[in-house]
């Protein structure tokens, strides 16, 4: 029996991403969201996106009745696949705050 101290735990999904590429164009896309200890939640796209940008990804759910939600994510640039697809860090997204101030009524 393996020492499970010393094997990472990894683990992958499939999940529709969408959101705007590097050119603004819309897109929807079937990828599989990975995960471990050390890389922690990762996408592989055939489409690059801007620095910083917050995407949308649902989990695919086969059996499921209805279809799950989707979580936004803020997409880092970590490199290419072998095949020349590009490979995203997702990281939880944090509010923005914008400088102007607005009035409610």
């Amino acid at each position: 029996m393996a020492n499970s101290g010393t094997q990472s735990l990894a683990q992958t999904d499939q999940v529709e991403v969408s959101g705007w590429d590097e050119n603004e164009v819309f897109f929807v896309e079937r990828s599989e969201l990975g995960w471990d200890e050390y890389a922690g939640k990762h996408v592989t796209l055939t489409r690059m996106l801007s620095e910083g940008s917050i995407i949308f990804v649902r989990p695919i759910q086969p059996t499921a009745t209805h279809r799950a939600n989707p979580i936004a994510y803020e997409a880092e640039f970590v490199g290419c696949s072998p095949e020349g697809n590009h490979q995203f860090r997702l990281n939880g997204v944090q509010p923005r705050h914008s400088r102007e101030s607005y009035t409610v009524n």
